[in-house]
C-alpha cells in the first residue's frame, strides 16, 4: 500500500483571501461563493450579437468586489465587423481593466492572455471554466479537453435511445 492508499480527512481550511459571490437563485438573498482564493478573473464575452456591456460592468464588479483582478476577454474576435471599435467601446467602461481581443476559433490573441493566466494549464482552464466557453479553454490548453455543450447536446439528441427499438 501507498503512503496515499485510505481515507483522506480534512486537516485545516485555509482563510479566503479573495471569494467571487454571488446571489444565490431564487427569492432568498443570500449570498452563494462560486469561487475563492482566485487572483484573476476573466470575464468573457463574445463579439458576436451577445455583446453586453452592463453584464461586463456587473462582472467587473463582482470580481472588484471579491478582491481579483479582473482581465475582459472578448471572444470571437474574427466575427466582430468593427473589431477596433468594439474593443474601443468596452475599453471605455472598464478603465484601468485589460482588455483583450481573441479568437479561440482561429488561435489568434491568445498569447496575449499569457501574462494574465499565472500558473499551470489547469489553473488556466479553471478560470476560464466558470464562464463556460469550452471553444476558448481547448484553444488555451493546445487541445480539446471540454465538450461545446450545443455539440455534446446535439450529439446526444442524435444517438439513438437504447429504448428505442428494444422489445
Amino acid at each position: 500500500m501507498g503512503e496515499h492508499d485510505g481515507p483522506r480527512v480534512i486537516v485545516a481550511v485555509l482563510p479566503r483571501a479573495t471569494a467571487f459571490v454571488r446571489k444565490q437563485a431564487g427569492e432568498t438573498t443570500e449570498s452563494q461563493v462560486v469561487a475563492a482564493n482566485v487572483d484573476t478573473v476573466f470575464v468573457v464575452a463574445g463579439l458576436d450579437d451577445d455583446l453586453n456591456p452592463r453584464r461586463i460592468e456587473r462582472y467587473l464588479a463582482a470580481a472588484w468586489d471579491g478582491g481579483a483582478a479582473p482581465v475582459v476577454v472578448l471572444n470571437k474576435a474574427d466575427l466582430a465587423e468593427d473589431l477596433d471599435a468594439r474593443v474601443a467601446e468596452i475599453e471605455a467602461i472598464t478603465p484601468g481593466v485589460p482588455v483583450v481581443a481573441v479568437s479561440a476559433t482561429a488561435a489568434s490573441g491568445l498569447d496575449a492572455l499569457e501574462p494574465h493566466a499565472a500558473g499551470g494549464e489547469d489553473d488556466r482552464a479553471a478560470r476560464v471554466l466558470r464562464c463556460r466557453k469550452s471553444t476558448l479553454v481547448n484553444a488555451l490548453l493546445g487541445e480539446e479537453r471540454r465538450a461545446d455543450r450545443r455539440r455534446a447536446r446535439r450529439r446526444l439528441t442524435r444517438s439513438p435511445s437504447p429504448r428505442r427499438g428494444a422489445s
